[in-house]
């Protein structure tokens, strides 16, 4: 359900808007995303409550539940939970141009644009002492000038994933560094067996971890800072993955769904925490999971965090009333955070308290990935928005398929990045 994936899970289209009066669910189907008006019946306040499309079975239900058991505690308060069908992305940033925007919607992170134009508001006030409870990274994404625009609703964990009988068979051990890797990959590339799969393009799962993975940044606050002699070493060695026939390419699914590692098509595959029950189910006891390995004297592994957050639009009539709402699910509410992480899909609730009480995260794989995320997950800060990351998108690309010269590759994105960087408001 990560945001920085499209077409991973809980993406049913539903084009439905819901208002919930005194715990009734009033029907509104609709293929406007901001819905028809129900009527607001004796509650006072009506706010309008955006979700990106959701998939699995039991989410619509899920969230029409929530609405209508703090409309029950708060019947001055009426929620019109809104499916947008459709680009979600364009449609929410369309909508908070103008007054009928949504009062509360879903992020993947706060943009300085997004601050600078009001389109949320600080959250400060009622995330309070549970700060200190939440991922650091995660509120990295939703952070600018020590305010805090946005409350993570869940957490999205990317890892490899590998095949334990393809490994044991050829007498390899689960690698530790990316040297490790490459020759894994190539060892365990036999008949229509690749060793590696980190997306059909051969980037998709590289991209976001190499800097990480050598123990620097790619950004130092507002200066980018990624073409350094280790990060093109390690893309370097990282475009053998592409060149020694061990990656696989084109494959009929794509990184976020399990399939090739299922099938067995691959050894090794870049994956998220979602895909624990499938594996658990298709290929039970034959499967583990590792985090992107180290490279270099000073790296460390890492595991990639991301997900979705919810945020208070500036521009609500109602702005004191959607950030009770918004406490009242996502921080106060621990059933509902347990909820929605773990009956529809499989992820981490974002409170620590609320992550470690969850029953199946407490053994098994789940655990081991849990652990995983709390030793090595990391995440890039709010300011690398996409005009900013876009420089280093194409030059990955260019070292790892065209055989770019590395440093001169990084050196010239860093570049652009910096011209992106100083272009985004002060906020």
């Amino acid at each position: 359900m990560s945001g920085s994936t499209p077409g991973l899970s809980r993406r049913g289209f539903l084009g439905t808007s819901l208002l919930f009066v005194g715990g009734v669910a009033l029907n509104a189907c609709t293929s406007d995303p901001t819905g028809s008006d129900s009527g607001s019946g004796d509650a006072k306040i009506t706010l309008n409550h955006w979700y990106h499309e959701y998939g699995e079975q039991g989410t619509r239900e899920a969230a029409m539940r929530y609405a209508a058991d703090y409309t029950k505690a708060n019947p001055d308060v009426a929620v019109k939970v809104t499916w947008v069908p459709g680009d979600y992305k364009t449609k929410w940033q369309s909508s908070v141009l103008t007054p009928d925007g949504p009062d509360i919607y879903e992020i993947n992170e706060v943009t300085p644009d997004m601050v600078q134009q009001q389109q949320v508001t600080p959250l400060d006030d009622i995330i309070g002492s549970t700060k200190s409870e939440l991922n650091e990274h995660a509120l990295g994404a939703l952070t600018h000038s020590g305010k805090t625009y946005g409350v993570p609703m869940i957490i999205d964990v990317m890892y490899l994933y590998y095949r334990k009988s393809l490994l044991s068979g050829a007498s390899i051990q689960p690698p530790t560094t990316l040297t490790d890797l490459v020759a894994a990959s190539k060892a365990l590339t036999k008949g229509k067996t690749k060793g590696i799969f980190v997306g059909n393009d051969g980037i998709a799962g590289m991209r976001g971890v190499l800097a990480f993975s050598v123990g620097q940044q790619y950004l130092d606050g507002r200066k980018a800072v990624y073409a350094s002699p280790e990060i093109a070493d390690a893309l370097t060695v990282a475009r053998q993955l592409f060149t020694n026939n061990s990656m696989l390419l084109n494959y009929t699914t794509e990184w976020y769904q399990p399939d090739a590692l299922i099938s067995g098509a691959t050894a090794i595959s870049w994956g998220g925490m979602w895909a624990l029950p499938a594996l658990q189910k298709q290929i039970p006891g034959d499967f583990g999971l590792i985090p992107w390995p180290k490279h270099g004297a000073n790296g460390k592994p890492v595991v990639i965090l991301g997900g979705w957050s919810q945020v208070v639009n500036g521009k609500s009539k109602n702005i004191d009333a959607a950030k009770k709402y918004v406490q009242w699910l996502w921080l106060q509410n621990a059933d509902v955070q347990k909820d929605w992480a773990l009956s529809y899909g499989f992820h981490v609730p974002p409170r620590a308290s609320t992550a470690a009480s969850a029953t199946p995260l407490q053994s098994g794989e789940a655990k081991t990935a849990v652990e995983i995320l709390n030793q090595y997950g990391i995440r890039n800060t709010a300011l690398w928005a996409p005009s900013v990351q876009k420089p280093y998108d194409d030059a990955v690309s260019d070292i790892i398929k065209k055989n770019a010269d590395a440093t001169a590759t990084l050196t010239k994105a860093q570049q652009q990045s910096q011209q992106a960087l100083d272009a985004l408001p002060q906020v």
